[in-house]
């Protein structure tokens, strides 16, 4: 890999929806994942890959309508860091070039 983004995913939602989200943090083309919150109402991985998570990101919150996903990356090579929520698949997304 020769650029990489490293990303936060925040998953938040009601114990009944957070039960039956059930994820186990397989995200498409990531490497270096980690659990690092997992409460009945949260779920929240470390990981990193080549570019932001975003079509990920989109696909999730529209197969999971009832919870909210919340992202924070940093891509260094880029100077690019971003902040983005999904739910419902709508995206907001906020970036910052430093």
């Amino acid at each position: 890999m020769k650029e990489y983004c490293q990303q936060r995913l925040l998953v938040v939602g009601s114990i009944d929806n957070m039960k039956a989200f059930d994820q186990n943090g397989e995200i498409p083309g990531a490497t270096d994942i980690e659990l690092l919150e997992h409460t009945p109402t949260r779920l929240a991985w470390q990981f990193v890959t080549e570019k932001p998570a975003l079509p990920f990101l989109r696909h999730l919150s529209r197969r999971w309508s009832r919870l909210s996903f919340i992202l924070n990356y940093d891509c260094e090579d880029h100077h690019l860091a971003g902040l983005v929520r999904a739910r419902n698949g709508r995206v907001r997304h906020y970036r910052l070039k430093y």
